[in-house]
């Protein structure tokens, strides 16, 4: 049986990749798996209590203690990073223990020209920012296998850090089928429209909600699942509590018959896999892995950042055409089989498999 240790990031969408990822793993009898999840704090610690220390540097010394005092706990044949971060932490700890795979969903230099959208300062030129590439660069070269999501995060590894493309293999998140999956008996009028998104902003919420105020008072509906808390709008319900995976989120998108995610930069957009299983037309930004997730005219449509008059455009051919909404439901569920977690375990594991013997 092969030993592997996950050390998995819990920030954003990774969190719901490491609970889809865990839970099909531990069913992989080929597999004994230890998990080591990454929260970079943990509430009433003594590193948390140190005084004068910023938020940054507290969250980057627990970060240290925690992927490192797990790596030491527990022999493995293989390691499993779910992004490059945790790997650069575990410092020589990641060539001692054993050969290591690496997925992520975006490069550090794509998170860098994101910056500005995600409220994050790239390092300026000079001799940290130099350094820090080296770091990624002897990573990602250094790995048995790298596993972006997308063909978008492919190429940047490529082009951008050197990484061999015979060591690289593009295995999107999957999902579970048998859960997120359309119900048929909804009703489609009038037509509800789901934005999923934590970040208001940078997932174009405000942009949502000037389009759907542009739609025939009463024809239409509006869910926003997000972490902000927004004024009340008539037509538009604000849910705050929802948690991935949950039963009541599930619920929500099968209720729905449209997903928006015009949002201003995207790593990936898991939301908008679950929309696809759940059999939603979805209308997105064309940015970074959205690009394999949406099929212009298929299974959705994509607008231009910020542009209102493109959503506004598309929202109102979707409402005039249930038929249209229809057919690009349909070409959404059959776009699943892309991203149904039965096919990344199975490649995932072939592949763990495999780096034993590099």
């Amino acid at each position: 049986m092969l030993r592997v240790t996950f050390v998995m990031e819990q920030h954003l969408g990774h969190q719901t990749y490491y609970q889809n990822l865990r839970r099909f793993i531990e069913n992989e009898p080929r597999i004994k798996p230890t998990w080591i999840p990454v929260t970079y704090e943990e509430p009433g610690g003594v590193i948390e209590k140190i005084p004068l220390l910023p938020r940054h540097a507290r969250g980057l010394l627990r970060g240290v203690q925690q992927v490192r005092g797990g790596l030491r706990q527990v022999p493995a044949d293989l390691l499993f990073f779910n992004t490059q971060v945790p790997a650069a932490l575990a410092g020589r700890l990641v060539n001692s223990k054993s050969n290591y795979v690496i997925a992520t969903d975006l490069t550090p230099i794509q998170y860098d020209n994101m910056g500005a959208q995600y409220g994050h300062k790239p390092d300026k030129p000079g001799p940290l920012k130099a350094y820090k590439k080296r770091v990624n660069q002897a990573l990602f070269r250094g790995a048995a296998r790298v596993l972006p999501w997308s063909s978008w995060t492919r190429e940047s590894l490529i082009n951008d850090y050197g990484v061999n493309p015979a060591r690289i293999e593009v295995i999107p998140p999957g999902v579970d089928l048998a859960a997120w999956r359309p119900d048929r008996s909804r009703s489609d009028e009038p037509m509800r429209i789901l934005f999923v998104g934590g970040d208001f902003e940078r997932k174009g919420g405000p942009l949502v909600v000037r389009a759907f105020k542009a739609l025939p008072q009463g024809m239409a509906e509006l869910h926003l699942v997000t972490r902000s808390q927004l004024p009340q709008t008539p037509g538009v319900t604000v849910y705050n509590n929802l948690v991935p995976n949950s039963p009541e989120l599930i619920a929500l998108y099968q209720n729905c018959g449209v997903f928006v995610l015009p949002t201003e930069a995207e790593a990936f957009g898991i939301a908008a896999v679950e929309a696809c299983a759940a059999g939603l037309p979805v209308v997105a930004t064309l940015t970074g892995g959205l690009v394999d997730i949406v099929t212009d005219d298929e299974t959705g449509y994509f607008i231009s950042a910020g542009d209102e008059a493109a959503l506004i455009d598309r929202l109102q051919l979707l409402l005039k055409s249930p038929q249209l909404r229809y057919r690009l439901s349909a070409a959404a569920r059959a776009r699943r089989n892309t991203f149904r977690c039965k096919k990344e375990r199975t490649a995932t594991c072939r592949l763990l498999v495999q780096c034993c013997w590099v």
